[in-house]
């Protein structure tokens, strides 16, 4: 069987022991160093696409386009334009790949699926498993990293034209840790809320995305209508250690099962952090939500991806004086609408043509937002 990676070698490489094809892992709960391990066997699954060779096609091109990005950019610790286009998909692609984001995306329908032979076992309609006991744990699905990547992953990506983008320079002495689900999504601006419905969608108003790229560096996607981050002159954000000890809590709550770093001699470090954070772990079945009715005999679920919570407050990223808009809000209701119209058109006409040319044809069009909802 094919192994795939659901972290990419050439992101992981970034983090790598002295530029070899070796990394430093450390287990998150509970922790254990497991020292120096070769960057293949890492964040790989055999056959995790399901054997999709248009998707393992997509990823492999890219991966090979992105790969070189990803090493300008960490060596001139700047980004053109044509590079942040690069940089946006591969954001999304490790927020959508990973074996973590899987796993989430299964918690809603493996409830579904579990109630519905519960039912029918009860009722007689199915047999009951062999040693008689019908559990949650017992229902799986193939294929959800990849359907997630085709079905959402350009919507995402598109969505994140309007996020502005800075690079964040750990201090002297202070480095980022990575992961085996490395990206970190949250919104502070709706930290406070309760919501009943998800605020730490890629369109929502205050939308954070963070991703670590080296020890040195880590990206920071923000709504610049909500956020001030550093002077509006720089790209290049200075990080105090405590800004990036907060970053690193930060992937310690969002990994699967491991983190990664550089140095042996960091390792004491790495122990203290994970120590000091894995506490705010959360399982991924806490999004899913359950809501009693009038109805006895009825009840309602949700499921929500749940945010990243900062274990205290950083100096770096600030709330803008005046916001104009309120928790729950689009970060941008027009673009967000041509965005849905687009994905429908992409069901409606696969063949169609490329994205430019829907896009035109959509904006073109003078019935455009009277045909379009929201979801």
């Amino acid at each position: 069987m094919a192994k795939d990676h659901f972290v990419p070698r050439h992101y992981l490489r970034r983090f790598s022991v002295g530029g070899s094809e070796e990394i430093l892992v450390a287990q998150v709960s509970p922790y254990r160093f497991s020292g120096r391990r070769g960057i293949g066997g890492q964040c790989q699954e055999a056959d995790f696409y399901g054997g999709d060779e248009p998707l393992d096609k997509l990823l492999w091109t890219y991966e090979n386009d992105i790969a070189p990005v990803l090493v300008r950019v960490t060596q001139k610790q700047d980004f053109t334009e044509p590079e942040l286009v690069a940089l946006r998909w591969l954001a999304v692609s490790l927020n959508l790949r990973t074996r973590k984001a899987a796993e989430a995306y299964k918690v809603f329908p493996r409830r579904i699926t579990y109630e519905h032979v519960q039912g029918a076992i009860a009722t007689g309609k199915l047999p009951p498993p062999p040693d008689g006991k019908w559990t949650e744990d017992m229902v799986d699905f193939e294929g959800v990293s990849g359907f997630l990547i085709k079905t959402v992953g350009l919507q995402c990506s598109l969505e994140m034209q309007t996020l502005a983008c800075k690079l964040l320079k750990a201090t002297s002495g202070a480095f980022f840790i990575t992961s085996d689900n490395p990206t970190i999504i949250l919104n502070q601006f709706c930290a406070s809320a309760q919501p009943a419905h998800n605020f730490i969608g890629f369109s929502k108003s205050g939308f954070q995305l963070l991703m670590p790229i080296s020890p040195e560096l880590c990206l920071l996607f923000y709504d610049a209508r909500v956020y001030k981050v550093g002077s509006p002159r720089h790209q290049l954000i200075a990080m105090s250690k405590d800004d990036v000890e907060i970053v690193n809590a930060l992937q310690i709550q969002s990994a699967e099962d491991s983190v990664y770093f550089h140095e042996p001699n960091l390792e004491p470090e790495v122990q203290q952090l994970v120590t000091r954070y894995a506490k705010l772990r959360v399982p991924v079945e806490d999004g899913l939500r359950t809501f009693r009715t009038s109805n006895p005999n009825e009840e309602l679920l949700q499921f929500r991806a749940l945010s990243a919570s900062l274990p205290k407050p950083w100096t770096f990223c600030w709330f803008r004086r005046h916001i104009g808009c309120q928790p729950g809000d689009r970060r941008n209701p027009g673009w967000s609408a041509v965005l849905e119209e687009l994905m429908n058109d992409f069901d409606r006409n696969p063949k169609g043509g490329d994205i430019n040319a829907r896009l035109e044809k959509i904006i073109a069009d003078p019935n455009r937002l009277k045909n379009t909802r929201l979801r």
